[in-house]
Formats: C-alpha cells, structure tokens, sequence
C-alpha cells in the first residue's frame, strides 16, 4: 500500500522540520498542559467500529482524559458545530470527517490551523498547505458482494456489470451518502457518460439506505447480493463479523480522503492537538490499520486491502469538493431519494 499511496500522490513535501531531540520535550510539555485540561470531545462521522479502536488506544495512552465521543450524520454535526461556533457554547475539541464538514465549517472561519509534528510523514496531497485538515485515511467505495448469493463467476468486474438484468430489483445496495461516486465518476468519464450511467444503474431499482453501514448490512444478512460502499467497513464485516462478503474494486476506484481538523473555538485545546499528533502517528495509524482502514502514512502498511490497486483512482481532498452541494443533489435526484 505504501508504493499505491506515492504512485497516487507523489512525492513527499515535508511540514516544519523540528530537530530530533526537540520532538520529545514538545510532546511532554503537550501532554502536561492536556493533564490540567482533563478532557477531550470529539465529534466524528467516521464508521463507530473504526472509530472506537483507535480511541481505545488513545486512552489508553493517555488515562488522564476523560474522552467524550459522538459520532453524528454530517449535515447534523455541521449543525451543531454552526451553532455551537455562533453562540459561544462550549464547543468541541477535534472534529473527524471529508470534505462536507470541512467546507461549510471553513467557509465559517469556524476551523483552526495547526501543523501537527506527525505531518512530516504524510504526502502533499493528503494536507493543506495551511494547516486546515490532515489526512487521517483513505475511504475507497468498492463493491462488496454476499458471497453464499453471487456465484464466483457472476462477480460484476465492471461498472458496467451491475445494469446486468439479473442485478435488477432490489438485488444491489447503495447509501444516501455515496454522492462522492457521482463527483469521482464526473472527473473522470465526464457528464454525459457518468449521468447516462447513474440514471442506468437507478433503474435497477437498488435499495438505497440511510447509513454506509445499513447498505453493508443488508448484504451481511443476505438481503441483498451487492453493495458499492466503503471498503474497510466491507472488510470488518469480513475479518470479525465473519460474514459470508467479500469485495473487488471496480475500475475507476474512487475514494476520498478522511481528515482530522480542529474547531476554532475550543475549550481543550492541549487535549485536541495530542489527539491529532496521536491520529497521524505511527501507533495511531496501525490501530486505523488494524481494523482495515487505509492509512495515510508512509510508513504505515494496510493489512487486508486485496483489490485496491485498479490502474485508474479518483481521491477527492477535502479542500477540493467540486459542487459539492450541486453534485449531492443531483445524486438524490437521480436516485429518488427524499
């Protein structure tokens, strides 16, 4: 994964060189400010398995914080934090997700630089230049498949696989969320090709639900043959659901990138900044490994992604959400979602 990651974002720009022996003082002075703090809140839109592994570890680390977590639908944490941002209520301390947090929340002024000391094992293009957000791992949408309903040679290999009459109601899955396919396939197809294919495919009348992690479920209990979701959830389901899913990357592979930012108003700031620095780590970055997330350093291996490698990628940055709210409500238009 490390050669896929610098095939895809070439070469490394490093971010404030600090001296060797620098690191540790910065780092224990960090952490005895967090002490006095004695609390971090964190707002997520992550999947809560991936989620949880990688707080576990961190409070491990740190004891010392009492972690508040809430993991939220976008439109509802941008909500909040709109709100919390606007009257001056204690807000949160570290917010998790793509770019339909990022925007709303920087267009606000309602976000925070800060270039973490971990940033100089991450690419150019999985930070901004200002500090903003720092990549935090990769989310490619693939197309999973319930492997006790989908004969090894019936696998769609292709986009074009899935308008197959035999994939035709209800038998493939997609979440009201996956509108990132829409903008990947855009890029690359252009309009005409990527529309006439996704009013094509809602044809098919697949079942569209509310959360990634309902469409993966509905092919974990057989309700449905396939689903085009987030790759590391599929794989969860397959490493410690042991369920009867598998997955193969179609081609282009889209994906996007997931970051960790800061609010600008935050009442554990100290507690904020070591979380980052512990998310862009090494350990941090083996525990998003090690529950099939893409990591982002280059240092750090995936563990289970067979089939990511297609020749053709699409990464939308967070910085770089083309229409996003244009494209978003296309999507539902061309799916009938309400």
């Amino acid at each position: 994964m490390t050669t896929l990651l610098l095939a895809l974002f070439g070469t490394a720009l490093f971010w404030q060189p600090i001296v060797a022996r620098d690191r540790p003082v910065l780092e224990a002075e960090l952490v005895e400010h967090a002490k006095t703090e004695k609390k971090l809140v964190i707002y997520a839109t992550m999947d809560l398995p991936q989620t949880m592994q990688v707080l576990h570890e961190f409070v491990q680390k740190y004891p010392f914080l009492d972690l508040e977590f809430h993991p939220l639908e976008t439109e509802a944490l941008v909500a909040r934090v709109q709100n919390e941002s606007r009257t001056g209520t204690p807000p949160c301390d570290v917010l998790i997700g793509g770019g339909d947090l990022f925007q709303p929340l920087f267009k606000e002024n309602a976000l925070a630089s800060y270039h973490s000391l971990e940033r100089d094992a991450l690419t150019e293009a999985l930070i901004d230049n200002q500090g903003y957000w720092s990549g935090y791992y990769i989310n490619a949408y693939v197309l999973g498949y319930n492997t006790t309903l989908v004969n090894k040679e019936d696998i769609p290999r292709s986009y074009s696989d899935l308008l197959d009459p035999r994939w035709q109601r209800d038998r493939i899955a997609i979440d009201t969320t996956a509108h990132v396919l829409l903008r990947g396939l855009l890029a690359i197809w252009g309009e005409h090709k990527a529309l006439a294919y996704l009013t094509r495919l809602a044809a098919q009348h697949p079942i569209i639900a509310r959360a990634n992690i309902a469409a993966v479920n509905a092919v974990h209990n057989g309700t449905v043959s396939l689903v085009l979701a987030r790759a590391p959830l599929i794989q969860g389901y397959k490493d410690k659901k042991r369920s009867p899913i598998d997955w193969i990357a179609l081609e282009p592979t889209i994906a996007q990138i997931d970051a960790v930012m800061l609010p600008a108003q935050s009442s554990h700031p100290n507690a904020a900044r070591l979380f980052v620095n512990f998310a862009l780590s090494r350990e941090g970055q083996g525990a998003l490994a090690s529950v099939q997330q893409i990591p982002v350093r280059r240092d750090t291996e995936a563990h289970s992604q067979p089939g990511a490698r297609g020749h053709i990628w699409f990464v939308e940055r967070p910085d770089q959400h083309v229409n996003f709210q244009a494209t978003a409500r296309l999507f539902r238009e061309i799916f009938g979602i309400k």
